[in-house]
């Protein structure tokens, strides 16, 4: 089993300050191994209720959620709650812009503690995006993620979250009113 590690998301997000960008990385082959039954509940859940990819990225964490209560094991210090979707969360990057400075990047734990965006603005893409990774092979995964990418704007990468960032346009006093160009064409 072979989870891709060079296939990043990026996702722009909507805020009240701007549009930002979050940037998730897989998690590993061990968190994996320890919830792989959850994640495949969750994943088979979204599509076999016929949610797919236009409405699965929306609501992964819901369905994550649910199906970890259902099986007694969201709460606790080894939860679902606790573990995986912490894991996720450690693996995601605000990357946020900064008046007449750029770009700053922020762990996403922090930017949604600092209300620099909402916690249901974001979880939903990353852990479909998780689930996606973590079940199917690189091929599929790829192949998925192109059809997510096309309905919500976001993109697949190879990039860190810091190569992103420098790729982003320099931002002027100006410009950084929340009125940002897309970057999802940068070539990764």
């Amino acid at each position: 089993m072979e989870i891709s590690r060079k296939m990043n998301l990026v996702t722009p997000v909507e805020t009240a300050n701007g549009n930002i960008y979050i940037h998730s990385t897989p998690i590993t082959k061990a968190v994996y191994r320890e919830h792989f039954l959850t994640l495949s509940k969750a994943f088979a859940a979204i599509f076999g209720h016929g949610l797919g990819v236009l409405a699965g990225p929306r609501i992964a964490y819901l369905m994550l959620e649910r199906v970890a209560k259902n099986d007694g094991i969201w709460e606790g210090a080894t939860g679902v709650k606790n573990t995986l979707l912490q894991e996720i969360i450690r693996n995601s990057t605000a990357i946020v812009p900064v008046d007449g400075k750029g770009w700053e990047e922020i762990p996403l734990d922090v930017a949604i503690s600092r209300e620099v965006v909402d916690e249901d603005d974001v979880l939903g893409e990353i852990v479909f995006f998780t689930c996606v990774c973590a079940i199917n092979k690189p091929g599929q995964a790829t192949a998925l993620m192109e059809q997510v990418n096309s309905l919500w704007n976001s993109v697949c990468t190879s990039q860190s979250s810091m190569e992103w960032a420098a790729s982003l346009p320099t931002l002027t006093d100006k410009e950084s009113s929340g009125e940002t160009e897309s970057t999802l064409s940068v070539p990764s």
